[in-house]
């Protein structure tokens, strides 16, 4: 005779029920094992965004430069080496005296040395050898750097070598160090 519209209301509520027991088994974690990985997953992330607020990160600055002289021996019984670099402009005015140094001389015989140390004194090379007007508007500018080594040199001759400088500028937390790209 008629069919019966509760029929097929009947028929997709059991069918809606059916779905929603296949998804409560799916998503259910019921074995240790599985429970473990779930924990371990929520422990790392809680880790992770721990040390993203409260870590924190060593801000290094590389520049090329030379070595010109080494300086004079300090009373601590450490040497100074003086060392021409090129630094952009924007950078130079957040170099100070004592952050710490490392200075990668070119070697010549192949092997890298690392030297450790501190800013001594820093100072801008003037511009020579055309209007001034060009040394504010230069990307980069030539600045002396007095390094105090940590460890005592050989009278073996630094001067003229080419090096890589890396200065560390400081420390932050990611987080900071993140938002500080951004903008």
């Amino acid at each position: 005779m008629f069919n019966n519209p509760f029929d097929s209301f009947h028929k997709t509520v059991a069918e809606a029920k059916e779905e929603r027991e296949q998804l409560d088994r799916l998503l259910t974690v019921s074995t240790p094992r599985e429970r473990l990985l779930v924990a371990a997953i929520a422990l790392l992330l809680c880790i992770l965004s721990a040390w993203f607020f409260f870590g924190n990160v060593a801000r290094n600055l590389v520049v090329d430069g030379v070595l010109v002289e080494q300086g004079e021996n300090l009373p601590d019984g450490r040497r100074s080496v003086q060392a021409l670099v090129w630094v952009e402009s924007d950078i130079a005015p957040h170099l100070e005296t004592g952050m710490p140094v490392m200075v990668e001389p070119d070697a010549a015989d192949g092997e890298t040395v690392t030297l450790g140390g501190e800013i001594r004194a820093i100072s801008a090379v003037p511009f020579s050898g055309g209007p001034a007007a060009f040394e504010s508007a230069a990307p980069v500018s030539v600045y002396r750097v007095d390094i105090a080594l940590e460890e005592s040199l050989d009278s073996g001759s630094l001067a003229g070598r080419k090096c890589r400088i890396v200065i560390e500028l400081g420390r932050q937390s990611p987080i900071a160090l993140f938002r500080m790209r951004r903008s």
